[in-house]
């Protein structure tokens, strides 16, 4: 039903309008009238009808008038004028303001129900194409989100000039004019994940990042992306006066929306020190990752700072080095840290032994410790340390400098890392045989969905877009998309099925969508598809 409203200063034309149309059988419902622009403007921007009819004639706001600041304000809102005056100056001046008919005084109620008719035929089809318009954009709202991670991270990493920067965010419809700016990370998995496997479903993850999802949805200041498997970033944006409390808004809504899990849902929050410049962008993240990679050293604390740090610093600089170095903090970064967290987490081992960590002792020690620990956490894996590790690279009595320390460490890391990237790339591969398999055998179910294949499959959502996206080359929607229309294009050159028949069998109910998709992509229609306009 769409709502009319009426702008007529004769009260008989007026009343006769409104009584002798039986506007409902029509599809209208009589929302309102007055008798000039400038009585109807309020009512009309509060009832915001469908439909606009008004007088061109009338005191105080004249028709024109009130039709120039309706285009302005409800440029979706139709309009007819009616006249008692036969002048083309009018109807040219109407026209060039996009009105729907001008229609000339006295007005016949067949008239009337016969422009009713039209406009209300023309506006149930620019409704359903609007509706068409916004599924497809919702279901490609995971392959827009594919290209803005992409786009945010050669922000983040700074792989892109200001230039490239302004030029791209204009592209994508993103704007990232701001006096300043900020970073908060935050990690995100379900409690005991140890990352030689992709990360099982479970509900309380779902839940967590729906919440997350939808909050920063609500918020056009900031912008979330995924980073990697388990961690994301918000770019925030602000002024002199506010950076700091939309960091400390956005913060404490990412910890509402865990804390309700925090006994399924394991998580993280850092944040960088804002920054007045777009090139100032990557040194703010590089903060940022900094205190996020203290998450392995001090596991109990959720939100990480700088001042946090610097507490549990100042606690450990009392204690032995034995209990500086936990092994239990270096599996637990083995689990889940990132290649390019290592060089992080050492600053922070060697910062909380102190002094102790220029000492040739502490340097052998240190290298031990991490051996033993990344030996056992392989162990647990699947990865025995004897068989994958290099004999090269096992515990040497002569290392005696910070340095040599940090090099063998970095370079033990980065293999136990990617022993346990490549265990959960092969599992990952047969997860992704099993979906893809699955995504074909059920395409034509409407009702398929990426959380429906990853539920099957048994991995979290994110994690099953992520690995989909990377290895497969197309984000899931893409490749459902890519599907049945493939199957759709077969069977209009194959069979002489009717589109209509051909849109169920390939998961669409909706015949009318199915062709806007085929349109989309192809650029023709399916008739035209099945004529050989198009290969």
């Amino acid at each position: 039903m769409f709502k009319a409203f009426l702008v007529e200063d004769e009260i008989v034309v007026r009343e006769g309008i409104r009584k002798n149309i039986l506007w409902e059988q029509y599809g209208f419902q009589y929302a309102g009238d007055a008798s000039d622009g400038e009585l109807a403007l309020p009512m009309i921007r509060q009832i915001q009808p469908d439909l606009l009819i008004t007088d061109i004639k009338m005191p105080f706001m004249d028709g024109l008038a009130l039709i120039e600041l309706i285009r302005k304000e409800l440029p979706r809102t139709k309009i007819v004028i009616i006249s008692g005056y036969d002048d083309f100056s009018y109807a040219q001046q109407a026209i060039r303001m996009g009105v729907e008919q001008y229609l000339l005084k006295p007005i016949t109620k067949e008239k009337m129900v016969e422009t009713l008719i039209a406009l209300q035929k023309k506006m149930e089809d620019e409704r359903q194409q609007q509706a068409y318009i916004e599924k497809f954009r919702r279901e490609a709202q995971e392959y827009e989100t594919f290209w803005r991670r992409r786009f945010f991270e050669k922000i983040v990493t700074g792989g892109m000039s200001v230039l490239e920067i302004s030029e791209t965010a204009k592209t994508m419809g993103i704007e990232l004019n701001s006096l300043y700016y900020n970073v908060v990370l935050f990690s995100l998995n379900s409690a005991g994940y140890d990352g030689s496997a992709p990360e099982s479903y479970t509900d309380a993850l779902v839940a967590v990042q729906d919440k997350i999802t939808q909050f920063f949805l609500s918020h056009a200041e900031l912008f979330l992306f995924q980073w990697n498997v388990t961690t994301y970033a918000v770019l925030i944006k602000g002024g002199q006066n506010d950076i700091e409390e939309r960091t400390r808004e956005c913060i404490e809504n990412i910890r509402n929306c865990c804390i309700t899990f925090e006994q399924e849902v394991d998580w993280y929050i850092a944040h960088g020190k804002s920054v007045s410049r777009l090139r100032a962008i990557p040194a703010c993240f590089a903060e940022a990752s900094r205190i996020l990679s203290y998450r392995y050293l001090c596991p109990s604390e959720h939100i990480l700072s700088e001042t946090n740090i610097r507490q549990i610093r100042e606690k450990d600089d009392a204690k032995a080095d034995a209990e500086v170095i936990c092994q239990e903090h270096i599996r637990s970064f083995l689990s889940s840290g990132a290649i390019e967290e290592i060089d992080s987490f050492i600053d922070q081992l060697f910062q909380n032994a102190g002094k102790e960590s220029a000492k040739p002792f502490f340097c052998r020690y240190v290298t031990m410790t991490v051996y033993f620990a990344a030996a056992e956490y392989l162990d647990s894996i699947g990865c025995r340390a004897d068989n994958f590790l290099p004999f090269e690279i096992r515990p040497k009595d002569n290392v005696a400098t910070p340095e040599e320390a940090r090099q063998y460490v970095r370079n033990l890391m980065g293999q136990a890392i990617e022993l346990r990237n490549s265990e959960s790339k092969k599992q990952q591969r047969d997860l992704l045989v099993e979906a893809i398999g699955y995504i074909d055998e059920h395409y034509q179910d409407e009702s398929i969905s990426l959380d429906r294949v990853a539920r099957k499959v048994n991995i979290s959502p994110n994690y099953f877009s992520a690995i989909f996206s990377q290895e497969v080359g197309q984000t899931f929607v893409e490749y459902l998309t890519n599907k049945r229309i493939g199957e759709a294009k077969r069977l209009l050159r194959l069979t002489d099925k009717r589109a209509s028949e051909i849109a169920f069998a390939v998961g669409y109910k909706d015949p009318h969508y199915f062709s806007f998709v085929f349109k989309k992509i192809l650029g023709c229609t399916p008739s035209d598809y099945r004529k050989g306009d198009k290969l």
